[in-house]
């Protein structure tokens, strides 16, 4: 698979664990936007625990990726699915991927199959925490591989 430069921001979740509806919770522990740099692409997940995650499948290819995943996961892991996001028209659409965050060591697997874009690619990267701004909705952490965002 390529490596394209991917910049991954991981925003922690201020609405997880409360309501959005009766029985209904917000439950992704961390949002992130993963920008796939020199192209105009870009995608967004929601990280669950894989207890949660699991319960999202929905097509077999998704079944399948679950099986992988599970292999790989521990108690410290969380799970997201990838959809890419349309800047002009405001839609999300799933892709074929996904994404995992290990809590304890920072470590970031994403993988991406977008045949309408052209990207099949994995990335294996360290999540790195972000200085706090205030009065600034800042990313938690970042994660890259390119060069000119290593010291964000």
């Amino acid at each position: 698979m390529a490596k394209n430069e991917i910049a991954i921001r991981l925003y922690e979740n201020k609405k997880f664990g409360t309501t959005y509806g009766k029985g209904l919770y917000h439950s992704a522990v961390f949002n992130a936007s993963a920008d796939l740099l020199g192209q105009k692409t870009k995608y967004l997940m929601d990280f669950h625990s894989f207890d949660r995650w699991q319960h999202t499948a929905r097509t077999d290819e998704q079944m399948e990726i679950l099986e992988l995943v599970e292999e790989k996961t521990n108690a410290d892991t969380l799970v997201s699915w990838v959809v890419r996001y349309d800047m002009v028209s405001k839609t999300k659409t799933p892709v074929l991927g996904y994404a995992t965050v290990d809590l304890n060591t920072h470590d970031l697997e994403v993988v991406i199959v977008d045949p309408d874009v052209g990207v099949q690619s994995r990335w294996q990267l360290s999540a790195k925490p972000c200085r706090e701004r205030s009065g600034v909705n800042s990313p938690s952490f970042l994660a890259t591989n390119a060069e000119s965002l290593a010291r964000y």
